[in-house]
């Protein structure tokens, strides 16, 4: 198992998201990165409906990612975490008395991946009701390091 870091990058003053997004793909480039095919993640918010004794109503977040397409993950609120398979989104069809979509709630990061040395990094563009909120760079890594400390540090200067 290789080590993760995933971060929220600013955008640059007086830039739009994807000039800066643009910007980091050349910085990339120049660094020697090779663009090595794209990603995309998305999740969907559902709310229970049913709230039996006046609790309050939870929230129920189903994640895709292209990376691993033949499951999904589903994250309850204060709660347990699952992995199942693509069809849990028909079950959730099937649970609509249960669990409502929240439109408008669908947040999606898509974006390209990069190989540079021994790493993966994906930079992408966080969407949400089909505008542009933020950007994530995700780096990643199958470094095993002495003993079982699987803690690193990288500095990539983008900026």
């Amino acid at each position: 198992m290789g080590v993760t870091c995933v971060c929220q990058v600013p955008v640059v003053e007086g830039k739009s998201v994807q000039q800066t997004v643009d910007l980091l793909h050349k910085k990339l480039e120049q660094l020697g990165a090779v663009k090595h095919g794209s990603f995309c993640v998305d999740c969907e918010t559902y709310q229970s409906t049913g709230n039996a004794g006046g609790q309050p109503s939870k929230l129920l977040y189903v994640m895709h990612n292209s990376e691993v397409p033949l499951s999904c993950m589903a994250l309850f609120e204060g709660g347990p975490c699952l992995t199942a398979d693509t069809n849990f989104d028909v079950l959730m069809v099937k649970l609509k008395s249960h669990f409502q979509n929240a439109k408008g709630h669908k947040v999606e990061c898509r974006g390209s991946r990069y190989r540079y040395c021994d790493f993966l990094i994906k930079v992408g563009t966080v969407i949400m009701s089909s505008s542009a909120r933020g950007i994530s760079v995700e780096v990643w890594s199958e470094w095993k390091l002495a003993g079982n400390d699987t803690r690193f540090s990288v500095f990539f200067p983008l900026f």
